[in-house]
């Protein structure tokens, strides 16, 4: 096809095109720069977050890793646990925590914490437990704290059956007692209904008085709920402690 403008104005005509093509092609690579330093910057950024998480995790490992017991203190503390009544710490006299019971082959492990000194040792056999006891009077949980602390037990309370049962799904314990009779947002039977459903492996002893002859005893409700004890109020030492020994099979 014959080009009718003049040679002029054909020459300004190619420059142009070339300095379109040299204007798309800068703004190509000023884009990809910037796409790369983009993507540069948000590695980066990326990478410092891994190195600050794995830094945090490492200080948290320290934080928490407790100093261990001495031998000395060891051999204590197992005498001690072989025995009924209360244990503390055998380096600063404070208050022990036990952790949950878990299963090493033939033996029974726990963990034991020094809240004095913040010193732990896993054990095996410990014959203290950690017990919730839920019970709406206070003359009931007080009693049963005192028979079960004075035994070396860890004793966490709950005045209603509703608290109670989140407290148990919070931090599981070895043992519940439950006054049945107890009021609040749930009675006993629906308590250990409930508990025993979501928590199969759960320790329960349900704990009432005498029913009247009009009415259903609450420990047979219990019972067939899968209490694995019962206790009749008014009770003794010898009774709350023979329960846990059967709860704990």
């Amino acid at each position: 096809m014959f080009d009718r403008r003049s040679p002029h104005a054909q020459r300004e005509a190619t420059d142009r095109r070339r300095r379109e093509r040299r204007a798309a092609a800068a703004e190509g690579r000023v884009s990809r720069e910037r796409r790369l330093g983009a993507e540069r910057r948000l590695g980066e950024r990326r990478r410092a977050d891994r190195r600050a998480g794995a830094a945090r995790r490492r200080n948290a490992r320290r934080r928490d890793t407790p100093t261990p017991f001495s031998l000395a203190h060891l051999q204590t503390l197992r005498e001690s646990f072989a025995h009924r009544g209360p244990v503390h710490c055998p380096a600063c006299g404070g208050q022990l925590t036990l952790g949950m019971a878990r299963s090493r082959g033939p033996d029974s492990i726990r963990r034991v914490n020094c809240i004095g000194c913040g010193r732990a040792a896993i054990l095996t056999n410990t014959q203290a437990v950690r017990v919730l006891v839920v019970a709406e009077k206070a003359a009931v949980r007080e009693a049963l704290r005192t028979v079960l602390a004075g035994a070396g037990h860890e004793v966490v309370e709950a005045a209603d059956a509703g608290v109670g049962l989140i407290a148990y799904e919070t931090v599981p314990t070895d043992i519940v007692f439950i006054d049945v009779r107890a009021s609040g947002r749930m009675d006993g039977a629906e308590f250990v209904r409930r508990l025993r459903r979501a928590f199969p492996e759960a320790r329960v002893v349900s704990v009432a008085g005498r029913p009247s002859y009009t009415t259903v005893d609450p420990l047979a409700v219990t019972h067939g709920l899968g209490a694995v004890g019962t206790i009749r109020l008014p009770f003794t030492a010898a009774d709350v402690l023979r329960a846990v020994d059967e709860a704990r099979g």
